[in-house]
């Protein structure tokens, strides 16, 4: 015959089935971890929930942004070919004054140097490198030469002149070479009227 202990197996059963939460020192432990996990979740849900927000809310204001930059594309090239035609516009003006301001220059110099010609004294050439006017002539006697040069020193266009070269050949007559400034602006005229000999 077979015995049976089933005081072992009712013990056995019992120590089996401890309740799940005991209140002890050591479960007090549990219970603040547990919390602090809790707490954790908490705070990174909290966070996560706000940067999600704040993203949503930039992503918005980027669709918008960029909604306004579209409708505004057209206009911002309008503008810029505005700028480009505008720039071209200006540079076609300075070269018409320019051009009016070189053509103007040698018709003043012209008339400049006509007005100071004296009797007795005749020009072989003239030419202009930049503003500097080179002159040269002869004249029939020293006197010519001289109220030339007085006559263009008169010249609200011109600066003093320098006389470069003079020289008389065997038949008495003097060959001169000078140059003087020219400028576009007329400055004070000079208080010495031009004078003819």
């Amino acid at each position: 015959m077979i015995k049976i202990n089933l005081l072992v197996e009712a013990r056995a059963e019992k120590v089996a089935r401890a309740p799940l939460i005991a209140f002890g020192a050591a479960s007090l432990n549990n219970f603040i971890l547990i919390g602090l996990i809790i707490a954790g979740l908490a705070v990174v849900g909290i966070r996560y929930w706000k940067l999600s927000t704040k993203l949503s809310g930039l992503k918005a204001e980027i669709a918008t942004n960029q909604r306004e930059y579209d409708r505004l594309k057209p206009i911002i090239a309008e503008v810029e070919n505005f700028k480009k035609k505008n720039a071209e516009l200006k540079h076609k003006i300075e070269v018409i004054e320019q051009l009016k301001q070189n053509q103007y220059g040698p018709v003043r110099i012209m008339d400049e140097v006509s007005k100071a010609l004296p009797d007795l004294l005749w020009l072989t050439s003239m030419s202009l490198t930049g503003n500097v006017v080179a002159l040269q002539g002869q004249a029939l006697n020293e006197n010519a030469i001289a109220n030339f040069i007085s006559n263009l020193t008169a010249s609200p266009f011109f600066h003093e002149p320098s006389l470069r070269i003079m020289s008389q050949d065997e038949k008495g007559v003097f060959s001169f070479d000078l140059s003087f400034v020219f400028e576009h602006t007329p400055r004070e005229a000079a208080a010495v009227p031009p004078r003819r000999s």
